[in-house]
Parts: structure tokens; C-alpha cells; sequence
């Protein structure tokens, strides 16, 4: 049966996603944060941005997560508290909402969860299947896919140029957005050999699992029925290699998809070894929170918080077969 289709961002205003930081900062220190509400600019652009107003470098000023241009996003930069008095509150496409002094800097993964609020238009589907297919996400999760923003048009292809030379670009972020690119190509990869032979939710010794909501991972040594439970109500998810310096034995699985891994794959991932830390991320996330209302025939608004580097396109590309109207018009 085909998946019923639907289209997003016809406008930013269809596309809301607010970051939760999960604590308040401490209202004291040298360094500044701000949270800023954008419409239609990345984060990327924001921050060179601010560095032309302020006459500062640009790695002076710090995000937590990175978020996309076709949208209306919240999200918390910090620079050094000094720079504030010369920081208007508002600018074309930007305002600040919130401004707290903090003891330390902002760093990258610092936001607890991401709140997405969506309108699908266009829907064409059988309106109680939809209904059903979301009831069902909600308790078993979705794919947790890097999404085709951590990809852009063409960065994957830009950083296996790095990986031939066997060279690190010299520019941090550069350097940080190839390793990231590629790290995230081959969890991609692990994942769909994972759906293709339908173990996506089938635990075996030697896999490692993942504390919900944290990056505490342990090593599956036998599967019983608490282990079982545990992946079933959420609490853990099965966990899949970012590729980096590992001194411990691959997964089974993991070990068998990098050797049936073509020989681009297997490049990346020697280079990863020698310049990367490893890492797991869980193959299965959970929205909470999801809520839908349909506002008329053709038009769904979805409400749903996910945790901090899982991708509501991931979860949408679940149920739907979705176009992206922000896409075809850059394209």
C-alpha cells in the first residue's frame, strides 16, 4: 500500500520548531545568551550576521543546534557579554526574545529537545489510516534518520573529496561539518541495511542499546525478557556506530554492514577512525507529546517535541510521502 502524500513549507509560518534548553542559565557570568526567534535565515547566516554588526570573529559566537532556513525556528546563541550593549534587540528576519547571562558558553548539543509545530497541506490519503498510523507512531517511534538538511545539496559529496585527499579541511566548522556529513552517511547506511533485514527492533548479543534521553549506552551481552520490555515501553533503544577511534568490538550487525559496505563506505570510515571520536546514537526515536488536528479534508497541523538530533522529516517521511515546497523553489 502506498503512503499517503503531503506537502510542507509553502510558507515559514508552516514550519515552527522552538528549542528547549531544559534549564534555565544562571543569570550571572561572562557570557552571554540569547534566545532568537528567526524567519526564513539559518543558523549559520545569524551568526555571520551578528559578527558584521559587532565587528567580533565569528567563532565568538556559539549555537546549540542548527536550524533551517524554510522556517520560523527559536533557538539560543551566546557570545562574550561584552559584545551586549552593542546587540540590538531585532533585525530583518530576527528578534531577541530573551537575553541571560550565563557562566559558560553555549555549546553545541546543549538543548534538551526540539518542539515542532507543522502544517501539512495537500494531504491525499485515506483520512482513518492517517489517523491510525499516528496513534501507532506515537507508542512505537519512528526511523531516527540524519535528515537531508544534515546533507545539503552538496556537502556529502564535498566531504569524501576530503576523505580522497586524506586530508582535514584547516577551518573548525569546515572541518566539523565534513566529520559530522560523513559520520552521519554512515549511521544512515547501518540503519536501512537494519530495516532492510527487519532487525530494526530485533536486539542481539552484541549490539549496544541507548538510555532514552542520554547518550549512556551499554553492550547487549544476552536478550531476555527484561531487555525485551525495556525496548518495547521506550525506555532503551538499539543503538547504532557513529564511525570514530573505537577500542572496543563492533556490533555483529554493525561489523557485517562494514564489510558488505561498498569501498567509498569503508574510506569514510578509516578516515573517521583516524579523525573522529566514536559515538552511538539511538536507530529509533519517540516524538512525545504528538498531537494532530485536521483542519480541513486536505490540511493537517502536527504537534510533537523530539529529543535534541532527531529530524521531524524523519518522522514525517514515516507516514508520508512528503514534497518539500521550499525545496522545489530553490531548486
Amino acid at each position: 500500500m502506498s503512503k499517503p502524500t503531503a506537502t510542507i513549507k509553502q510558507q515559514p509560518s508552516d514550519f515552527h520548531v522552538a528549542e528547549q534548553l531544559g534549564f534555565a542559565p544562571s543569570g550571572q557570568g561572562e557570557h552571554l545568551w540569547c534566545y532568537v526567534e528567526k524567519t526564513g535565515l539559518n543558523t549559520a547566516y545569524l551568526k555571520r550576521e551578528w559578527a558584521r554588526l559587532l565587528a567580533c570573529a565569528q567563532k565568538d559566537i556559539a549555537h546549540s543546534g542548527l536550524k533551517d532556513r524554510h522556517a520560523i525556528t527559536r533557538q539560543w546563541l551566546s557570545l562574550p557579554a561584552k559584545y551586549g550593549p552593542n546587540l540590538p534587540d531585532s533585525g530583518e528576519g530576527w528578534r531577541i526574545l530573551t537575553r541571560a547571562h550565563n557562566d559558560r558558553k553555549l555549546r553545541i548539543g546543549t538543548h534538551r529537545a526540539n518542539e515542532f509545530t507543522l502544517i501539512l497541506r495537500d494531504v491525499q490519503g485515506e483520512r482513518a489510516a492517517i489517523d491510525h498510523a499516528l496513534a501507532a507512531l506515537a507508542h512505537d517511534g519512528f526511523a531516527n534518520l540524519f535528515g537531508d538538511q544534515r546533507f545539503g545539496h552538496h556537502n556529502l559529496q564535498k566531504a569524501r573529496h576530503w576523505v580522497e585527499r586524506g586530508e582535514l579541511p584547516k577551518k573548525h566548522d569546515e572541518r566539523a561539518l565534513v566529520l559530522s556529513v560523513l559520520r552521519a552517511d554512515c549511521f544512515n547506511a547501518q540503519l536501512q541495511a537494519r530495516m532492510a533485514a527487519n532487525t530494526l527492533h530485533t536486539p542481539q548479543a552484541g549490539d549496544r542499546a541507548l538510555l532514552r534521553g542520554s547518550n549512556s549506552h551499554f553492550l547487549i551481552e544476552s536478550v531476555d525478557e527484561t531487555l525485551l520490555e525495556r525496548l518495547h515501553s521506550g525506555d532503551i533503544a538499539l543503538g547504532g556506530w557513529l564511525p570514530g577511534k573505537e577500542n572496543k568490538p563492533l556490533p555483529p550487525a554493525t561489523q557485517t554492514w562494514l564489510d558488505n559496505a561498498d569501498a567509498a563506505t569503508q574510506a569514510a570510515v578509516h578516515y573517521l577512525c583516524r579523525h573522529a571520536d566514536s559515538g552511538w546514537r539511538a536507530f529509533t526515536a519517540r516524538a512525545q507529546n504528538l498531537h494532530h488536528d485536521w483542519q480541513d479534508a486536505h490540511t493537517l497541523s502536527l504537534t510533537f517535541t523530539l529529543p535534541r538530533g532527531s529530524y521531524a522529516t524523519a518522522l514525517l517521511a514515516a507516514l508520508f510521502t512528503i514534497h518539500d515546497a521550499a525545496e522545489s523553489k530553490r531548486t
